[in-house]
């Protein structure tokens, strides 16, 4: 209660403060609400680089450039949860307003909107925690950090006009509650930002070194129609040319999943594709098929890579995942649709890890 209590006496000053013209970064106000909201995040959360309506669960991070999405990457399933936590809603509501955002859910008068109840009620009102349906999903590397959480303000806006009074920015590469806090005026950093619900926060977790085991098969050869069994990972791989006679309005499964998203975009007129199909002889875990284009041919669609099967261990916490490499070194047809050369590798490797936080002072 006496956090709280500090934290809300400080906010307003540094509003006022604002409000009435003043640029300063230093003074006991800023310094009272910056170990407000140190006290309150327990140095756990990262703020945004800047105010945006996008979770990028999944997505690595830059110290430089706050989260980085990979091209072509896996979509990742997530979840929305409310949060009913008096530390969360404090936090992303003071944090919202620093970034120079307004509540919208509620009729407020003046500029940030502080009076009477309405703080309360746009907290428990918008407040969305954005995290994996299972934490398995996220594409860990070494020594990267992951966004894994997203703190978001439903109903707050960024307001793009250039007539905004004030706003109160704090560093994303700094510890929220811990950096050097400037009021500016005018709205230049926040203009192209206009929008309903603002991400103020992420969580970041990465691969905690000391737990880091990893095995792998090496190249494997593949070769076509004959079943590679792979016993160290339960797995059996086989390669084989299916061919779709022109004319006749049929296409591939769409059940296949395609090395590149080109191919993807021409199955529906593909003649020709070399399919590897992945087997387990763990009746847990589905089987898949991985489609290479053979006519057309697409040159720069030969190599396939990806997370084929990850859980959560309960008895340590730590993930379990394997991956798979496909290559075709060299793979062409005939005129008549016949295999001409086939050369292929796969490689496979299993892991296990544990994670860590990544704290806004680790950046």
């Amino acid at each position: 209660m006496k956090i709280r209590l500090l934290q809300k006496t400080a906010l307003a000053a540094v509003l006022i403060m604002s409000l009435g013209g003043c640029v300063s970064t230093g003074g006991s106000a800023i310094e009272t609400h910056n170990k407000g909201l140190s006290g309150l995040t327990e140095n756990e959360y990262v703020s945004a680089k800047k105010p945006i309506d996008r979770h990028f669960i999944g997505a690595a991070w830059s110290k430089q450039f706050g989260p980085v999405e990979e091209s072509g990457a896996e979509e990742i399933r997530v979840k929305k949860d409310r949060s009913f936590s008096n530390v969360q809603q404090d936090y992303a509501y003071n944090l919202g307003l620093a970034l120079g955002a307004t509540p919208t859910a509620l009729p407020l008068k003046g500029e940030f909107g502080i009076q009477g109840g309405s703080v309360e009620k746009a907290k428990l009102a918008g407040l969305e925690i954005i995290s994996p349906v299972t934490i398995a999903d996220i594409p860990f590397e070494p020594d990267v950090p992951y966004v894994t959480e997203a703190l978001r303000l439903a109903n707050f806006k960024i307001s793009a006009e250039k007539n905004n009074k004030a706003s109160l920015n704090i560093g994303a590469s700094h510890a929220v509650g811990t950096a050097t806090s400037v009021a500016e005026a005018g709205s230049q950093a926040r203009r192209g930002t206009e929008g309903d619900g603002l991400v103020v926060a992420y969580k970041l977790l990465k691969i905690n070194r000391s737990t880091y085991v990893r095995t792998e098969t090496g190249a494997l050869s593949i070769e076509l129609d004959k079943a590679l069994d792979v016993p160290a990972t339960n797995l059996v791989v086989k390669a084989r040319l299916v061919t779709i006679e022109p004319g006749s309005g049929k296409s591939l499964p769409r059940s296949i999943l395609w090395a590149c998203q080109k191919a993807d975009a021409l199955s529906r007129n593909m003649v020709a594709a070399w399919l590897v199909d992945i087997k387990s002889t763990d009746p847990k875990r589905k089987s898949l098929t991985i489609g290479f284009p053979a006519l057309p041919r697409i040159d720069d669609c030969q190599g396939f890579s990806r997370v084929i099967y990850s859980r959560i261990d309960a008895r340590n916490d730590h993930i379990i995942r394997q991956k798979l490499n496909v290559t075709l070194i060299d793979a062409d047809v005939t005129d008549f649709l016949q295999p001409k050369i086939f050369d292929g590798r796969v490689t496979l490797i299993d892991e296990s890890f544990g994670v860590t936080t990544v704290t806004s002072s680790d950046l």
